[in-house]
């Protein structure tokens, strides 16, 4: 270990099939700045931190990470800036679930027999969540995200090899082509992986073109980087549905778990086309089998346009606590020595 090295604390939480690192410190960084702030000093100047964390040899692109941070608003602790394959979303339902869980199984937050209240801060604005503890185990974490809404519900686009196709642009943290699985003979199941990235791909070369879209808090946003493939959906009782779906993100990967923003995309989607209410359930299914369950709150509205409001369920695992060696004189690691300029 030379003396050009950080010492970063580590926590990989396993939620629904996907592997989350939670960096809870060691990692030095600028203060006094919000977590939007924070996500534009990282994604602008600083985005080798999130290929380090998800890319050879620390990592691999299908891992999310997540950097943790002193909040500056009293209302939260703590900050969080989320690093995917496809860049930096506003919110992430699973990410944020594995985040809040590593902070209370570091002692950072409470964990106290019975429901948690925590609020916390991600791009999106402050958010809140509830954590369920039964005899010292986190049996459920149920977050509350951004609110969501159908920009467009049936965009045509051409796509070679497929002809036209209709699609739908939703947000729910993160902007989300949706699309009907059918469309493409597709099953919601890991042998379709392979033909789900080659059109996932091509949805957002599509869309890339010419995009011009703000949200009304947030202000200009991104070229889509995510797919929504919707499964069948049917309802099971009063309010309460189920459903399956995957989830491409840029440039090559299908998540293992149903993620929370997707399932939430797929709620006010149903909604806005007039097969779920704003108060209802869905179960939704990933491609290997796990679940999340969002249940709709009902409708508010940001910058005068009307959302859903979702909470997400999920239940979180700890795969592992470590200290990542960070020696940026490592042969593989000397790309990343920008980042001993992030503190300022």
């Amino acid at each position: 270990m030379s003396k050009d090295s950080w010492q970063v604390d580590i926590a990989d939480i396993d939620v629904g099939g996907d592997y989350h690192r939670i960096i809870l410190g060691g990692v030095p960084l600028p203060t006094d700045l919000s977590a939007f702030e924070m996500r534009r000093l990282i994604n602008t100047r600083f985005d080798s931190l999130r290929h380090l964390m998800i890319s050879a040899p620390m990592g691999h692109e299908d891992m999310c990470a997540n950097l943790i941070f002193s909040s500056v608003t009293k209302d939260a602790p703590f900050g969080q800036v989320i690093m995917e394959c496809m860049g930096y979303p506003y919110f992430s339902g699973s990410n944020t679930a594995a985040t809040l869980f590593a902070l209370m199984e570091a002692g950072l937050l409470p964990k106290q027999e019975g429901v948690n209240q925590i609020t916390h801060e991600v791009p999106a604005g402050l958010i809140h969540a509830t954590a369920t503890v039964q005899n010292g185990i986190v049996e459920e974490m149920v977050v509350e995200g951004d609110a969501s809404y159908v920009i467009a519900q049936e965009l045509q686009l051409t796509l070679p090899g497929h002809g036209v196709i209709t699609a739908a642009l939703v947000w729910s943290g993160a902007l989300f082509i949706t699309v009907d699985a059918a469309q493409f003979d597709l099953k919601i199941d890991a042998a379709c992986f392979p033909q789900m990235k080659s059109i996932g791909l091509a949805l957002c070369a599509a869309m890339e073109a010419d995009f011009d879209l703000s949200h009304p808090t947030l202000g200009p946003l991104e070229p889509p980087k995510f797919v929504n493939f919707l499964g069948p959906i049917t309802q099971t009782g009063a309010g309460q549905f189920e459903g399956s779906g995957a989830i491409y993100g840029y440039p090559n990967t299908i998540f293992r778990c149903p993620t929370g923003t997707g399932t939430a995309a797929r709620m006010v989607y149903e909604l806005d086309r007039g097969w779920m209410g704003a108060e209802d359930r869905l179960i939704n299914t990933s491609p290997i089998g796990t679940q999340f369950t969002g249940y709709g709150l009902g409708m508010t509205e940001k910058g005068g346009v009307p959302m859903l409001r979702v909470t997400i369920a999920s239940k979180p695992y700890m795969l592992m606590r470590a200290q990542m060696n960070v020696d940026f004189e490592h042969p593989q690691l000397r790309q990343f020595a920008n980042l001993r300029d992030l503190s300022g």
